[in-house]
């Protein structure tokens, strides 16, 4: 009888407990998940085109400092070649996420948008990583010789170490920070959503 008795509370409980009604029917999830597999083949196939172009068009600007003997900013560039590589090596390394054979939609979609989260960590970390790239580049000069060689005549722009260019500098890497420290709860939330 007291056996009888642990079974029924814990039945009880259970038909006790308020259904909670979900706000997205399956098929909207199967639909969004579907959505977001295709979306991550497509992105990691055109990060994989572009890189190569991106690394090329760094590397060709080194030549051109090398040949006008500007040492701080060949090595500002470097630098910031490495990072690239980094970033793009941590995101191309892996392949595209897709729905596994014996997951639900709802456990990819969580899979994915930890896999977002993350993604959005390594951009701020690549944006601290910038930082010393930006203040080298601004104090050898870069601002004034891309200036120059596009062509561009604005005294406050030519003159080297001027500090607005700096300054803009540093103001768009902090609102991209912020931006993806925003994206990155976004993805913390909707995986909360999902865990319900």
């Amino acid at each position: 009888m007291q056996n009888d008795k642990p079974e029924q509370s814990c039945e009880y409980l259970w038909k006790s407990q308020k259904e909670e009604q979900m706000n997205i029917s399956t098929e909207e999830i199967r639909a969004r998940a579907r959505r977001y597999e295709r979306g991550n083949v497509l992105e990691h196939w055109i990060l994989a085109c572009l890189a190569p172009l991106a690394v090329a068009w760094i590397v060709r600007d080194l030549y051109g400092l090398l040949r006008l003997h500007k040492l701080l900013l060949m090595a500002t560039e470097s630098w910031l070649l490495v990072t690239f590589c980094y970033v793009v090596w941590g995101f191309l390394r892996n392949s595209p996420r897709r729905i596994r054979t014996a997951e639900s939609c709802s456990q990819f979609l969580k899979r994915e948008f930890e896999g977002k989260r993350r993604f959005f960590l390594s951009l701020r970390r690549w944006i601290l990583l910038l930082v010393p790239a930006v203040l080298a580049a601004w104090w050898g000069g870069g601002p004034a010789l891309t200036a120059k060689e596009m062509g561009i005549k604005a005294a406050w722009l030519l003159r080297v170490h001027q500090p607005v260019t700096l300054i803009v500098t540093i103001l768009v890497l902090v609102f991209i920070w912020f931006a993806m420290g925003n994206e990155t709860r976004k993805a913390e939330q909707e995986i909360e959503k999902l865990g319900r």
